[in-house]
C-alpha cells in the first residue's frame, strides 16, 4: 500500500503473516531499501507486495533494521540469499542476529520458532542518513525495547514522518533486554521533535496523524502498570 510518494507498506497486519511486523519499502537515491523485512513465514506475500508496487525485489538493496527481532528481521537471511540484500542494524543488537540466539530475537519466546543465523553487514548509529527520491531518511537511536533499537525520522518539503519500530508501542521483558529507564529517555528524545505523521512496529498500513500530540500521551501511558500476560502469537487463546 503506497503511504507517500516512494514510501510503501508491504507487510505487516492486515498484509502478511499474522509474525510479520510492518515492513516498508522505499526508493532511495542509488535504489530501493526497506525498513524491517518481516519474518519467513510471511516472507513470500511480502515479496508479492513488493512486485504490486511495480518495484522487482531484485532491485532492493539493503535493509534497515529497527532491532534485532524475529518478526522484523526474521527472514533477512533469505533476503541476502535470494536477493544479496545487505543488513544494517544497531550494534548493540548486532550478536544477537548473527548467532541466532531465539531468546533475544524473541522468535523462541513469542513465536514459537527459532532464529536462523544472520550475518549483519553494517551498523547503524545516531545521525546516520540516506537519502531517498524525494526525502532524507535520518536514524534516532531509540533504546528501551531493545537496546539496540533505532526509529527513523524522515523528512521532506511538506512533512516530517516518524518510522518508530517498537519504540512507541512496544513490548518490555527483561528476557529481550528491555530497559525502562532507557525507554524514558527515548520517549523524551522522541517527544522533543514535530511529527506530521507517525507510524510504528505493528500496525495496519496508515499514517497516524496529530503525531505530536498521540506521541506525547504514549509517553504519559508508558509502564503506568505492567501486564504480564502478554499472549504468545504461536498459541491460540479461547478468551
Amino acid at each position: 500500500m503506497k503511504l507517500l510518494t516512494n514510501i510503501y507498506q508491504v507487510g505487516g497486519p492486515s498484509l502478511t503473516h499474522f509474525f510479520d511486523a510492518a515492513v516498508y519499502l522505499m526508493k532511495g537515491k542509488e535504489g530501493w531499501f526497506l525498513i524491517d523485512c518481516g519474518t519467513p513465514e510471511g516472507y513470500e506475500q511480502i515479496k508479492e507486495n513488493v512486485k504490486k508496487t511495480g518495484v522487482d525485489p531484485a532491485e532492493i538493496r539493503f535493509i534497515l533494521g529497527t532491532h534485532g527481532h524475529y518478526d522484523h528481521v526474521g527472514a533477512a537471511h533469505l533476503w541476502k540469499q535470494e536477493f544479496g540484500c545487505l543488513l544494517y542494524l544497531h550494534e548493540l543488537d548486532r550478536e544477537q542476529v548473527e548467532n541466532g540466539d531465539s531468546v533475544k530475537t524473541s522468535a523462541a519466546l513469542l513465536y514459537g520458532t527459532k532464529s536462523e543465523p544472520c550475518k549483519v553487514d553494517g551498523t547503524i548509529a545516531e545521525g546516520d542518513t540516506w537519502e531517498g527520491d524525494g526525502f532524507t531518511v535520518e536514524a534516532m537511536y531509540t533504546p528501551g525495547h531493545t537496546m539496540g533499537s533505532v526509529s527513523f525520522d524522515v523528512t521532506a518539503g511538506e512533512y516530517r514522518l516518524l518510522i518508530a519500530g517498537d519504540a512507541i508501542w512496544g513490548g518490555y521483558s527483561e528476557k529481550i533486554g528491555s530497559n525502562e529507564e532507557a525507554w524514558f529517555e527515548t520517549l523524551d528524545k522522541i517527544t522533543a521533535r514535530h511529527y506530521d505523521f507517525y507510524t510504528f512496529g505493528h500496525v495496519n498500513p496508515q499514517l497516524i496523524a496529530d503525531a505530536d500530540a498521540r506521541l506525547k500521551e504514549a509517553k504519559m501511558a508508558f509502564a503506568n502498570y505492567y501486564n504480564p500476560w502478554f499472549k504468545t502469537f504461536y498459541e491460540t487463546y479461547r478468551y
